[in-house]
């Protein structure tokens, strides 16, 4: 009796090939050799499954008619997934308009965003999802473990942007936290400030954990003594707990005279906070935050910040994962970019 519902397992066992060669064979994505092809289209066959019209052999394809009936159903287009669960996080924008400028341009590939965190426990809902869209690749910003990492690239190609990570199974675009960390502290330091405080996001994320522990270094290396109550550590990127936290730091017998942020979300609620309690910026307290996105240019004063080249980062993303789809026996590639401190007037003290 045949099965209600065929999958790609089944059809790789029956061929006697990776799920993954089935994957690039019913999405016409990469190189696969002719007679494989036919193996898998023969195995699927076999075993009832509904190959996509885009994906038939030439001999199998119905007429045009039929076609352009089925077409809104199996569209030209390449699905791609953008896995992003903090939509709400303006960074993203500009690297959105990276990954549709890599994607969208190449007349062949379209994405999705998928916002829902991938977990040991539903990665195999995720991969039925994915499956069904006839996805042939993912791109994500979160930072996943490689377990996790290792069985969605079995299925399609992933890249890894923003959260740089070095392993095996999927290539990745990102940039040295500890030498962006150090470029915030070794400003604070050339303007004479030594009380750092830090407003970090959520350490669940990497970028979190890198950060706090370039901060703990570099301070440590200069010969700062650092006041645990200085770090201020919050469980989600929220501006209005940043707010309330700096204005509780900035109310006790020993403050900083400056504040290291992990975002311009973070960096624009200390500003809030620092001018609620009736301090100056800058020359009570200086502010510097982290990606340099418009809202870091339109608080008053203007936030100086670590610039992260957002739109590279989504442009490089896109034309790896493509190069992988293309050619699957391409190496994977980590790419790390530079990072620059554009100086405005949350630090512009006359070295008060």
């Amino acid at each position: 009796m045949r099965k209600s519902r065929v999958t790609v397992h089944d059809i790789a066992n029956k061929a006697h090939v990776s799920t993954a060669t089935v994957s690039r064979a019913l999405n016409n994505a990469g190189t696969v050799k002719t007679e494989t092809k036919e193996l898998i289209w023969a195995a699927a066959k076999e075993l009832g499954y509904k190959i996509p019209v885009l994906s038939e052999s030439p001999a199998e394809r119905p007429a045009d008619s039929e076609i352009k009936e089925k077409t809104f159903l199996f569209p030209e287009k390449k699905i791609i997934l953008i896995h992003i669960t903090d939509i709400s996080n303006p960074f993203y924008a500009e690297m959105i308009r990276g990954f549709d400028s890599s994607l969208t341009n190449s007349g062949i590939f379209d994405f999705l965003i998928y916002s829902k965190s991938i977990t040991q426990f539903n990665v195999t809902q995720f991969l039925t999802m994915a499956e069904a869209l006839h996805v042939v690749g993912m791109i994500t910003v979160n930072l996943t473990n490689n377990a996790l990492l290792q069985k969605i690239s079995e299925k399609f190609p992933v890249v890894q942007c923003g959260e740089f990570t070095d392993n095996p199974f999927a290539s990745s675009v990102g940039i040295n936290d500890y030498t962006a960390t150090q470029q915030a502290i070794e400003y604070f330091l050339s303007m004479h400030r030594t009380k750092i405080a830090m407003v970090n996001g959520p350490l669940s994320y990497r970028y979190a954990r890198d950060r706090l522990n370039a901060f703990k270094s570099i301070t440590n290396s200069a010969g700062l003594n650092i006041s645990p109550n200085w770090i201020i550590q919050l469980p989600e990127l929220n501006h209005d707990m940043a707010f309330s936290s700096v204005v509780q730091l900035l109310n006790t017998a020993e403050i900083p005279n400056c504040f290291f942020c992990v975002s311009d979300v973070l960096a624009a609620a200390t500003v809030r906070a620092v001018q609620y309690s009736n301090l100056r910026i800058p020359e009570d307290i200086m502010i510097i935050g982290f990606d340099n996105i418009t809202l870091s240019q339109l608080t008053t004063p203007s936030i100086t910040t670590v610039s992260q080249r957002k739109f590279q980062l989504g442009f490089i993303a896109g034309k790896l994962l493509i190069e992988k789809i293309t050619d699957p026996l391409s190496e994977i590639k980590h790419i790390m970019l530079n990072t620059e401190l554009i100086v405005r007037e949350s630090t512009s003290s006359h070295n008060a």
